[in-house]
């Protein structure tokens, strides 16, 4: 067929369209107008569902973006994210899209031109049309009405005259997107040789149709939102109130934990400093199976499980563009961003306070007015700047590297101050680490020992450093045990000689001596009056035993019990008279003299509420790269 038969039948065909009333709208002839220049009905069908798709994705990338955002803001952390997501996500829903109007247009054609030979062809063809077009909308308004419901704050802080506006919004796509599949397919029915018998004009299009099935579809949205939204608390969290008991808490958590090896150790006498801290009321823990400390260590703080609090790995993948993140830790996702870090759509990154959702017991005094730092917990970073003193997870990294702050340490004039001590600091951490290793031991095992002393010793260090001024709450994180077993005993298990493992188990309890050393130091600078809470965990271990929690101090009576980890948390805020929020996951483990329980009535209130993204003061670079490499060293991450 010559180039001047093929221009006929495609002003043919549009003369066709046109005469039957297809084109008489800019979407319509968006949608058909360069669709109608394909040889093959096929060809058209599927042309035009490329346009579709361009218009799902330009109409419906914003919305999914807004909806992801209010269901994952530990993923969505500001404008610029919201941007290049909507920017993904126009992509794929208009492949998807594409590929629905598609499925919509082949199928419904089909099933119209097998009436092709009864007298009521035309009637047919357009209500096969029409249905296809209202299938397409209806499930178009059912995800977006979907997405609407699971935005925070529904039920209270967004009017029903901003909800209305929204949905309106909604069935406006829908009826648009509908609307495009219906003239498709009767288009395709006209490219397919049908248009004669056809008759003028689109089912639904004119405005007495569309205003009712307008305000149906806005019903059937609205309906749809009350159906499937949840009660959520409309009231803001409550203020805390803070009923004194004349006690300051001193928590030391220790990473790492074998308690039979304590509990030996302490017998023998070598541990005379962490015996002390045993020596009142303690809890055994059950620990999770799931050893990832980044989680472990966040349900601690929060006394909520992963699925509240967040945090459920260590390590996790930043999408290009966008600061949240993204973890799973399925086998399936392992493979599948390997790939995506392979053309660089995502890198690897180490879990930070952006994506926790609730606060952490610190935060929950520091917000009652009680003064309080924290000192190398696990996602910490980005430091909140008004939120008590935090030297952060990536603070010893920022000492290092020097430069602008990036919220590694919090108030920000802080850093200035442990700046100037830096050097001096990771001098002295230096050479007491040397005292830790074990002599005798293995060039390996002494480099892992020593590496994890001089960790420890610089944390210790930082806590103990009179910038954090007079604390009501001191809470520091040791994990040298943990990184210094896990460098020795990961992966050896099989054909390990008895000697070696007997050389092994002896730096390990050489360095358990060390720790008893720093919590020494730690004790000795809490004056009197304070509670001291040692908790523990047993690390990165196949098989693992139970933590701890153990108080000590005038509070903590001689109880010996078992509580979930959920029970930190309360148990610890009971100590300084924080009232307990009703919709924590555990509450107070019985460690408590009855005197103290009768003078300190527990109190409680609704909710802490959740935890308001940090605000990263300072313009430093933010050390992401330097953080995962640091991460590879310690063996916490591949």
């Amino acid at each position: 067929m010559s180039e001047r038969d093929d221009q006929h039948r495609v002003d043919a065909l549009r003369e066709q369209l046109r005469a039957l009333g297809y084109l008489d709208a800019r979407v319509d002839r968006f949608v058909l107008g360069a669709a109608a220049t394909r040889e093959r009905p096929a060809g058209l069908a599927l042309a035009a569902s490329a346009r579709i798709g361009l218009l799902a994705g330009v109409l419906l990338g914003p919305a999914a973006a807004i909806g992801l955002r209010a269901r994952a803001p530990e993923l969505v952390t500001s404008a610029s994210d919201a941007v290049v997501f909507a920017i993904y996500l126009a992509g794929f829903f208009g492949i998807a899209a594409a590929i629905g109007a598609a499925f919509a247009v082949l199928i419904a054609g089909a099933i119209a031109r097998r009436a092709a030979s009864r007298p009521g062809f035309a009637t047919h063809a357009r209500r096969v049309a029409m249905l296809a077009g209202l299938a397409v909308g209806l499930a178009c308004l059912a995800y977006l009405a979907l997405w609407w419901r699971s935005a925070a704050g529904l039920a209270g802080a967004t009017s029903t005259a901003w909800t209305l506006v929204v949905l309106a919004v909604a069935v406006s796509i829908s009826l648009l997107l509908g609307h495009a599949v219906t003239v498709t397919v009767l288009a395709w029915l006209a490219r397919s040789g049908f248009g004669a018998a056809m008759s003028r004009g689109l089912p639904l299009s004119s405005w007495q149709a569309q205003l009712p099935l307008g305000v149906i579809s806005l019903a059937g949205a609205a309906a749809i939102l009350i159906a499937s939204t949840p009660e959520l608390p409309t009231l803001a969290p409550p203020p805390i109130t803070v009923v004194p008991t004349g006690q300051r808490l001193l928590v030391l958590a220790i990473d790492g934990v074998d308690l039979a090896t304590l509990d030996r150790l302490r017998a023998a006498g070598r541990t005379p400093a962490l015996a002390r801290l045993l020596s009142g009321s303690a809890a055994t823990l059950a620990s999770d199976p799931d050893r990832d400390p980044a989680r472990v260590w966040t349900t601690i703080a929060t006394g909520q499980p992963p699925d509240r609090h967040g945090v459920r790995a260590l390590e996790s993948r930043q999408v290009a563009g966008v600061q949240g993140r993204l973890t799973s830790t399925s086998p399936a996702w392992v493979t599948l961003t390997a790939a995506t870090d392979l053309i660089r759509l995502t890198r690897p990154s180490i879990a930070s306070g952006d994506q926790r959702l609730m606060p952490t017991f610190w935060e929950v005094a520091a917000r009652a007015g009680l003064r309080t730092a924290v000192v190398h917990w696990w996602a910490t970073w980005p430091a909140p700047p008004n939120l008590g003193t935090v030297i952060s997870d990536r603070a010893i990294l920022r000492l290092e590297h020097g430069g602008a702050a990036n919220g590694e340490i919090a108030p920000a004039a802080l850093y200035a101050t442990l700046e100037q001590t830096a050097g001096a600091r990771r001098d002295a951490a230096k050479a007491r680490a040397a005292a830790a290793a074990l002599a005798g031991a293995s060039p390996e095992t002494a480099a892992a020992i020593t590496r994890s002393a001089e960790l420890d010793a610089t944390i210790a260090s930082l806590a103990g450093d009179r910038a954090l001024g007079d604390l009501d709450l001191l809470v520091v994180y040791l994990p040298g045990l943990d990184i210094a077993q896990h460098a020795i005993f990961s992966g050896t298990v099989d054909g390990l000689a008895p000697s070696d493992a007997a050389a092994r188990v002896a730096a390990i309890e050489r360095y358990y001596e060390y720790l008893d050393g720093l919590t020494a130091d730690l004790i000795a600078n809490a004056a009197t009056g304070w509670t001291v809470a040692l908790v523990t965990q047993p690390g990165r271990v196949s098989r693992p035993g139970d933590g701890l929690l153990a108080l000590s101090g005038a509070p903590a009576s001689t109880a010996r019990t078992a509580a979930p980890v959920v029970a930190i948390t309360p148990t610890l805020l009971q100590v300084i008279g924080v009232p307990i929020a009703r919709d924590l996951a555990g509450r107070p483990a019985g460690l408590f003299t009855a005197a103290f329980v009768h003078d300190h009535a527990l109190l409680d209130i609704a909710t802490y509420g959740a935890r308001t993204a940090s605000n990263r003061p300072g313009g430093g670079k933010p050390l992401d790269k330097e953080m995962i490499d640091r991460m590879r060293s310690l063996g916490y991450v591949r």
